[in-house]
C-alpha cells in the first residue's frame, strides 16, 4: 500500500521560473546547498529518534553513525543533485562503531518489531523540508547575485 502526501507550496513557481533562466552549474550553486540545508532537518530528527531508540553505553551506537551524503555519480546518472540521509558502516573501533544492525531496527524483525527512526524523519518534516529548501535555494540566488 502506498502512502500519498499532498502539499501546496507558495514560492515554488516564482523560484522555478528563475531557475530556468540560470546556467546548469549555476542551478548546481542554488540547488545543492538548498539541499543539505533542507535535509539536515532530516537528519537532525533521525538523530534524536535514534539516540532514544540505541544505547549510548555500548561501543556501537547507531547516531553516530548517521550522516548526510551527496550522491554525485546518482545526480549526474539522472540529472539532478541527490542528498541522501542514511547510515554509514564503519569498522570496529571507529566513533559509532560497526551498526551493522540499524536496518534491524528500522524495519523490524519476525521476532523484533520494528523501530523506525529514519523513515519517520523524512515523513513527519516533509512540508518543513521544502520550505527550507524553498527559503535556502532564494538566499543562494540573492548571495550568488542572481536579479528577480
Amino acid at each position: 500500500m502506498a502512502d500519498w502526501v499532498s502539499y501546496k507550496l507558495t514560492g515554488a513557481d516564482a523560484l522555478s521560473a528563475r531557475f530556468k533562466g540560470l546556467t546548469e552549474e549555476m542551478r548546481r550553486k542554488v540547488v545543492t546547498p538548498a539541499a543539505k540545508d533542507a535535509m539536515d532537518i532530516v537528519l537532525i530528527d533521525a538523530k534524536d529518534r535514534a539516540s532514544r531508540i540505541d544505547d549510548p553505553e555500548t561501543a556501537n551506537f547507531i547516531p553516530a553513525n548517521l550522516a548526510m551524503v551527496e550522491r554525485k555519480a546518482l545526480g549526474e546518472e539522472i540529472g539532478a543533485v541527490v542528498i541522501s540521509v542514511g547510515v554509514r558502516m564503519r569498522k570496529k573501533g571507529q566513533k559509532g562503531g560497526n551498526t551493522f544492525y540499524w536496518w534491524w531496527v528500522e524495519l523490524g524483525t519476525e521476532k523484533n518489531r520494528a523501530k523506525p527512526f529514519l523513515r519517520p524523519a523524512l515523513a513527519n518534516n516533509r512540508e518543513q523540508l521544502f520550505q527550507e529548501f524553498l527559503s535556502s535555494a532564494k538566499y543562494q540566488l540573492i548571495k550568488l547575485g542572481v536579479n528577480e
